[in-house]
C-alpha cells in the first residue's frame, strides 16, 4: 500500500513487472490494497484512498475503473478486500460504508448488504472477503473482532470463533477446506475447519 503499485513476481520470485505510481489517475493508485485475478488473468485492485477497484490486464494495462467515492449503491468508500466468486462476479470490501457490494466484473452493480453497527450482520470496518467450497461468504472486521459468514444472498449465517479475535484481518482457504484467518491483534494465525 505504502508504495501505491502492484508488482507482478513469477513463483520462483523473480520479478516481471510493476504498475501504478502515486496519484488519482487511470493507472495510478493512492494506497492499493487487495487484488483480485479472473479467470482471463486480469487484475481487479481496491484502491483504498481513491476510493475506486481498478483493472489492468495480465501485461499491466489499464481496463477500466469501478465506482468511486460515494454511499449510494455501486459507490465506495475506502474499499480493501476483494474477491472473484465462481460465478466470475466481483464482491467488494465496502470498508468506510460499512458493508459488502457485489458487482460484475464490468462494473455493473448487482447488490450490497450490511450497515454500520455489531449486531449479526452489521459490520465496523469489515477488511477481508472470501468464500467456501459451497460459496458461502466470510468477512473479517477490525473493530467488532470477529468473522462472520453469509450466505450468496448476503443473509448472516453464523460466526467462526466468537470471542476469540481481537483485530482479524486474512482470511484463506486450503485444498481441504480449513479456513485460516489473520488475527492480526494477536499475533497468530487461526485455523478453522468449517465442514
Amino acid at each position: 500500500a505504502g508504495n501505491h503499485r502492484v508488482q507482478k513476481f513469477t513463483a520462483n520470485g523473480e520479478w516481471i513487472l510493476t504498475i501504478g505510481v502515486q496519484g488519482q489517475g487511470q493507472g495510478e493508485f493512492n494506497s492499493a490494497m487487495v487484488i483480485a485475478i479472473d479467470s482471463d488473468d486480469n487484475m481487479y485492485v481496491t484502491d483504498w484512498g481513491n476510493n475506486r477497484v481498478q483493472v489492468f490486464d495480465a501485461t499491466g494495462n489499464y481496463i477500466r475503473t469501478i465506482s468511486g467515492q460515494g454511499s449510494q449503491n455501486g459507490r465506495l468508500n475506502n474499499p480493501t478486500g476483494i474477491k472473484i466468486d465462481d460465478e466470475g462476479n466481483l464482491w467488494v470490501v465496502d470498508r468506510g460504508n460499512d458493508r459488502i457490494q457485489k458487482f460484475t466484473v464490468q462494473g455493473e452493480f448487482i447488490m450490497a448488504f450490511g450497515a454500520s453497527g455489531s449486531n449479526q450482520g452489521q459490520f465496523l470496518v469489515p477488511t477481508s472477503i472470501n468464500f467456501d467450497s459451497e460459496g458461502n461468504l466470510y468477512v473479517s472486521e477490525v473493530d467488532n473482532s470477529r468473522v462472520q459468514i453469509f450466505n450468496s444472498q448476503g443473509q448472516y449465517l453464523d460466526e467462526v470463533g466468537p470471542g476469540l479475535f481481537q483485530a482479524p484481518h486474512g482470511l484463506a482457504f486450503d485444498s481441504k477446506g480449513f479456513l485460516y484467518v489473520m488475527d492480526t491483534g494477536n499475533n497468530v494465525i487461526r485455523k478453522f475447519q468449517t465442514k
